[in-house]
């Protein structure tokens, strides 16, 4: 078996069911009405306090999403969630974006524990807010202007061919 290489790749599938659309619609309304404390600078949103706001959202429009679910179907949702993309494409944009608490001592103990949320080794506290954190969930592929200009720029460079210089 030796020299025998391992050619396994694994597929993600990134396509949203109709379900998650919407829930993460209702995340992304829900983030934008998170207010004070429950943020930690203008992008990030406490997952814990996200949960309650978008349960206050249904309330007042009368949604059933988030009927029987419990923050720890919500954190398992966000899991899942965050390798999703809109259009079901490596490229496009993310459906939520985590992120962790790295500065713990200058927030509230109990909201960086009560949005901790576990994945293969990984600890989120924080949702991104699309409406400030724009680059973040922006379509993940280069413009092709930004391509010509990359290759026009090869030229006269290291790994250029002798004719181009």
């Amino acid at each position: 078996m030796q020299g025998m290489a391992n050619t396994t790749t694994v597929s993600v599938d990134r396509t949203p069911t109709h379900t998650d659309l919407a829930i993460a619609d209702l995340v992304h309304r829900a983030l934008a009405d998170v207010q004070d404390a429950d943020r930690f600078g203008d992008r990030k949103v406490f997952i814990a306090s996200l949960w309650t706001q978008m349960r206050g959202i249904e309330a007042q429009i009368g949604s059933s999403l988030t009927d029987g679910a419990t923050l720890e179907h919500f954190k398992a949702w966000l899991l899942r969630a965050r390798l999703l993309t809109r259009d079901g494409t490596k490229d496009d944009a993310p459906l939520i974006v985590l992120c962790r608490a790295d500065l713990v001592a200058a927030m509230d103990p109990a909201r960086v524990a009560a949005s901790e949320t576990l994945a293969d080794g990984a600890a989120f506290h924080f949702a991104l807010d699309p409406s400030v954190a724009r680059r973040d969930y922006a379509p993940r592929i280069r413009p092709q202007a930004t391509v010509r200009s990359a290759a026009a720029s090869r030229v006269g460079k290291v790994g250029a061919s002798r004719r181009a210089a």
